[in-house]
Order: structure tokens, then C-alpha cells, then sequence
């Protein structure tokens, strides 16, 4: 095993100064085994991550690797500048308002562009083996990338983010991005697909989401490759490799806690002792799962301004009908209008809340997991 680091330049400031990231690369000693690609804090507040990587770099050369990897711990330096007083701005550029996590290159017809770049009577024939396609199609994307960037009218701040590190993620076999929620408990998105696979993390709550592109880093990592394969079926060939692609959220922004990081990094290598990407390891004791499709992970917008006392917490299991949020209202003190209960709207588990006490209506107050009817 060798462990190398890197200093990737993604930006300049206004002085024309350069900003980097530490980039860590653990080489398994064969190119032919996989790759593993893990980033942490694309939106900076989000810090847990950042730990978890920490406790990688120190568990990896204890393990045997079957896997090459590519670690970036702090992947976005510009939203670690951005405060406002106290806090991290953390999610959004301050700048443009853009969701650091949105700006990933996906193209709805890359495949088909890329099966024209190819010769389709030896196509047809069979005369590219699925790791030739597998490796030009992989370059087709970097290119494809890089063509975006290099564009005469140019890309945002926060698409130059993406794209640079979208060009590390698409060497990747497995890409894994780090987040944190606001106020949260830790769940994973999981395309459903790859529900089975994401059972080994063993975070208690999964969201099964579609295997389609809306803007974040795992979608633009396993969207291509299906498309690629539904292409490919147009011309008889069956070709089932996919990037293997979460999101994996560590509870709540704004902390980290080493100890917990631990017990978060032996659930990503059981995930990956699941693969046979490692041996070794730190065991881990099973939790119970609960699966929800995304079309049952709701959002409760608040009705009400005012001071929010929330009741149900992170991780959470909530009846329908039961009090959940309580809303003071500092102009009607002197009335049954001063306070104001929120109930739940179905059962379910609470993933996360806002993050403060202060609400307007509409702030997004609860994400809750809803049971199926």
C-alpha cells in the first residue's frame, strides 16, 4: 500500500492567489482493482465527513486493499470563508445564492453521443469487449467535462467546483459523498437499485431515490451508466456495469465528533468488506433499518412566524395527529394565539428540522420519512 497527497488547485482568489484542497491517493499496488472515491464538506458547514475521512486515512494501511482510493476531505475551501457573524453560510455560495451540491455535469444524451463517437458496425459485431466500453466511455465523460469547463462563455463558481472534482469522482467504480443535514439523524440516499448495498452502511434510515440526475454528485456518477446500458440494449448488447453511488449523511452541520466518526467509518468499511474491497476491519452491531421511497420523505412547511420549540427530534418516530413543534408569537402574548401547536400530518420518522428557532411561514421545519399506507 502507498499513500500519496496532493495539492489540487480549484480556483484563484481576487488577488489572483491560488486555492487548493489536499487530495489523498491510496494506491493498492494494482490499477487493475477498483476505485473508491469519497469527498467530504461540498457544502462546508457540513463537517462530519471531514472526521470520517480523518478516521479512514488511519484504518486504511491496518486492512488488506482490493481497492485503490481517492479521499478529499474539505472539498470546498470557498464556503469555508463564507460566514455570517457566528455561523458558516455553508450551503449556499453567498455570492450567486447557488447550492454548492446542484452543478454536477450531466448531458440527457451523452450516451448517445458517445455510441456515435464509436465505429457501430464493430459496435454490433461485438468487437468491443464491455471494459473497452466501460474505459472510452469513462474518457468520453472526463472530455466532455473538461469541453464544459473550457466553454467560451464560461461556468459558475459553483459548476467550476463541481466539474473539477466530477473529474476525479469519473475515474471512481464507487463514489461515496459526505454530508451532513441541518438538525439531523444519519440516513443515505440510495438509488433503488443499490438498496441491498446500501443495508452495510448500516445507517438506520435509507431514502430510496430514483436513478435519475438532480444536479448532485452521486446522480451524475450513476446516471451516465445507466443510460449508457439502456443505449446499448438499443443495439443488443447487454451491459449491466454501473457506478455504485451514495450520499451518506452524518447527523447534524456545524459539529464534529471524533468518537462518532469512528463508529461512521467502520459502517462505510463494512460497506465496503460487502464488496470486497477491503479485508479487516472493525466490526460492527446491526441496527434496524427502515427503507422509504422519496416519495414518502415529505417536507412540514411552517403556517406560522415566530419562535419555534421543537419537540420531535432527529431520529424521532412521530404519530400522526401528535404535537411535534410548538410556535410563539411575540404580538399575540396576551391571547390563545400566542402559542401555536404543530401536529405531524402522518406517522413516520423525523430525519430533520431547521436548525433554528426563528420561522417564517414557509420555512421548512420538519423532513419526516412517512410510513406507506
Amino acid at each position: 500500500m502507498k499513500m500519496t497527497k496532493e495539492l489540487l488547485t480549484l480556483n484563484q482568489d481576487i488577488a489572483g492567489q491560488e486555492i487548493g484542497i489536499p487530495v489523498y491517493h491510496i494506491d493498492s499496488g494494482s490499477n487493475e482493482n477498483p476505485t473508491v472515491y469519497i469527498q467530504s464538506a461540498v457544502h462546508a458547514a457540513e463537517m462530519q465527513g471531514s472526521a470520517v475521512i480523518y478516521q479512514l486515512i488511519k484504518m486504511l494501511p491496518k486492512l488488506k486493499l482490493q481497492a485503490n482510493f481517492i479521499l478529499v476531505p474539505n472539498c470546498n475551501p470557498f464556503g469555508r470563508t463564507q460566514r455570517a457573524g457566528e455561523y458558516l453560510q455553508g450551503r449556499f455560495d453567498a455570492t450567486t445564492g447557488n447550492n454548492w451540491n446542484r452543478f454536477y455535469y450531466y448531458h440527457k444524451n451523452i450516451a448517445k453521443q458517445f455510441i456515435s463517437s464509436l465505429k457501430i458496425k464493430e459496435l454490433v459485431a461485438g468487437e468491443y469487449s464491455s471494459l473497452d466500453l466501460r474505459s472510452k466511455f469513462r474518457q468520453y465523460l472526463k472530455e466532455s467535462i473538461v469541453h464544459s469547463i473550457n466553454s467560451e462563455w464560461g461556468v459558475n463558481t459553483a459548476q467550476y467546483l463541481n466539474y473539477k472534482l466530477q473529474l476525479l469522482a469519473a475515474n471512481a467504480d464507487y463514489v461515496i459523498d459526505l454530508h451532513t443535514g441541518p438538525s439531523s439523524t444519519r440516513h443515505i440516499y440510495s438509488p433503488d437499485f443499490l438498496i441491498d448495498d446500501a443495508l452495510h452502511f448500516n445507517i438506520e434510515n435509507i431514502i430510496s431515490i430514483p436513478p435519475s440526475f438532480a444536479g448532485a454528485l452521486d446522480e451524475a456518477s450513476f446516471t451516465p451508466w445507466i443510460d449508457l446500458g439502456n443505449t446499448l440494449k438499443e443495439y443488443g448488447i447487454e451491459f449491466n456495469y454501473r457506478v455504485k453511488a451514495f450520499t451518506v449523511e452524518l447527523g447534524s452541520q456545524e459539529n464534529i465528533c471524533l468518537t462518532q466518526a469512528f463508529d461512521d467509518m467502520a459502517g462505510i468499511v463494512n460497506y465496503m468488506r460487502s464488496q470486497q474491497l477491503v479485508a479487516g476491519g472493525p466490526g460492527i452491531v446491526k441496527k434496524a433499518i427502515t427503507v422509504t421511497p422519496l416519495t414518502n420523505y415529505k417536507t412540514l412547511f411552517s403556517k406560522h412566524a415566530g419562535m419555534v420549540e421543537y419537540l420531535a427530534k432527529a431520529g424521532d418516530r412521530v404519530l400522526q395527529g401528535q404535537t411535534i413543534a410548538r410556535v410563539l408569537n411575540s404580538l399575540e402574548f396576551d391571547s390563545d394565539l400566542g402559542l401555536v401547536n404543530i401536529t405531524a400530518p402522518s406517522s413516520g420518522i423525523v430525519i430533520l428540522h431547521y436548525p433554528s428557532a426563528a420561522v417564517q411561514v414557509g420555512t421548512q421545519l420538519y423532513k419526516i420519512a412517512v410510513d406507506e399506507n
